[in-house]
């Protein structure tokens, strides 16, 4: 399908016998100034997001760079369900999709992560050739995955108390999950497996292995960023990551599927690759 000045299609990507979905913006009579892979949040944060993803898709896309929107394993279109899935088996999805890029494209990549895809792309970068990727956008980064799987669990929360059941149990979901039992979340099978993974992850322990474009969503111009990303982006930088932070006006579409549309973070995120 051609659209205003770029290209839009779907295929499947193979990884590893896995069938992953992808959406493609390509810009047309132009050679793209990069390839952006997009990889996305967890569960229902990936499906409130899509709008406002594929608004900043098109808008890449119309202004020169060549993206791909990933259904990571178990997720979306892709092939399998989340109980199946496995930090692992996101880390080798991305990468495939990256060398499929690089295989269509001779352009810089750009790894652009939102909320657990922004940590994502971080672990992505730091175990491959610092060569591969230009640089990292990351919108409205998850800092840790136990906190970020603990978000998610309070979704639980509101089922049991809409059934007059006691509040929010912490230790005991997390009791479950150790013990090897998976729990049923907004239609969603969490896996011991999975849940321990993310709960691993760090972003500060993370160190990127190119210059990060941190957007933070929801400021009002904020000069800083709060203290607990700051100590992030000072830990980078220590360990010679150039990074840019950035905060933009907007609201939380990531929770909320009737968020207003943010301009400005659309025109920042095109501004945040404008050297490439």
């Amino acid at each position: 399908m051609s659209l205003s000045g770029y290209s839009l299609s779907t295929d499947f990507l193979n990884c590893s016998g896995r069938r992953l979905f992808a959406v493609n913006f390509v810009p047309q009579a132009v050679a793209p100034r990069a390839s952006i892979l997009f990889l996305q949040p967890f569960a229902e944060e990936m499906h409130k997001s899509r709008r406002t993803v594929a608004q900043q898709a098109r808008a890449f896309a119309e202004a020169g760079y060549t993206v791909m929107l990933l259904d990571l394993s178990g997720c979306g279109d892709s092939s399998g369900d989340i109980a199946d899935a496995s930090w692992a088996d996101w880390l080798q999805d991305a990468a495939q999709a990256v060398s499929v890029l690089r295989q269509r494209h001779q352009a810089p990549v750009v790894l652009w992560g939102l909320r657990l895809g922004a940590l994502l792309a971080c672990d992505l970068s730091r175990q491959t050739d610092s060569s591969v990727y230009d640089r990292l956008l990351l919108w409205q980064p998850a800092l840790n995955g136990e906190q970020h799987i603990d978000q998610f669990l309070r979704v639980e929360l509101a089922g049991q108390m809409l059934k007059g059941e006691s509040g929010f149990d912490r230790a005991a979901l997390w009791a479950d999950l150790r013990s090897g039992r998976s729990l049923h979340v907004a239609g969603y099978e969490l896996t011991p497996g999975l849940a321990l993974d993310i709960a691993g992850v760090r972003l500060g322990d993370l160190t990127p292995g190119c210059a990060v474009h941190w957007l933070d969503i929801g400021g009002t111009g904020a000069q800083e960023p709060p203290l607990p990303s700051r100590t992030v982006t000072e830990r980078w930088r220590t360990q010679s990551v150039p990074v840019q932070w950035r905060s933009v006006e907007g609201e939380a579409f990531w929770r909320n599927t009737d968020a207003p549309d943010s301009p400005a973070l659309l025109s920042a995120s095109v501004e945040e690759c404008s050297d490439l």
